[in-house]
């Protein structure tokens, strides 16, 4: 199944078992980019309180894909032994076709995610129409938290810099106290390494999180 269908697909899934969901991931980015880029699977949201984990593999599998999860230390690329015991919380869903070697499929990102909840709730006043009517969309300000909250707890991942540094030279204005405000309340602090690319506005949030972390 095409990328344009399978996205379809997953949210005609998401709308019958009616399961709160958001778009994520590059389909989200484009919409706030300076310049396109190419994406070659779809990501979406879900908030379904205890049930995040089954109710996103049954969908991927409605789907006619396989079901494979990805938790917290596979995400983060270690510790290692968190990886081989999979002690670590799952934090996602792909499906992928094993037939297919286009590499397209379908992630369902799950509430575990600290900044999933309020996200979600916020793109229900975000729709956009991408051909098959008006779907919720992570906000401008919840694109750049999700990429932020990688960049802080994870492996440095070269797409969500280049998301990150699109959005930014578009030009947008976002809301700074709803961003200082979340970063602090997801203990966001932008690593070194990343903190040359990112804007001053963006570091001086961050260092103010470090500061208030330093305090308690």
């Amino acid at each position: 199944m095409k990328l344009d269908k399978l996205f379809q697909s997953a949210v005609a899934e998401l709308r019958r078992r009616k399961v709160p969901f958001a778009v994520a991931g590059g389909f989200a980015a484009d919409l706030y980019r300076r310049e396109p880029r190419l994406t070659m699977d779809v990501d979406l949201v879900i908030a379904t309180g205890t049930k995040g984990l089954r109710t996103a593999a049954e969908i991927i599998r409605s789907l006619g894909l396989h079901a494979g999860i990805a938790r917290e230390a596979d995400l983060a690329g270690g510790p290692l032994f968190a990886i081989r015991r999979k002690s670590t919380k799952p934090l996602m869903v792909f499906g992928r076709a094993k037939d297919d070697t286009s590499g397209e499929g379908v992630d369902i990102l799950l509430p575990a995610i600290p900044w999933a909840g309020e996200a979600v709730t916020r793109a229900q006043f975000n729709q956009v129409n991408f051909g098959f009517g008006p779907v919720p969309v992570l906000t401008l300000e919840d694109v750049i938290l999700s990429k932020l909250h990688a960049l802080s707890s994870t492996r440095l991942r070269a797409k969500d810099m280049d998301d990150l540094q699109s959005i930014f030279d578009a030009g947008h204005t976002p809301d700074l106290p709803y961003l200082s405000g979340a970063m602090h309340r997801l203990h966001i602090v932008i690593p070194k390494e990343a903190a040359p690319f990112l804007p001053k506005t963006i570091i001086t949030l961050s260092r103010d999180v470090a500061r208030t972390r330093r305090k308690r």
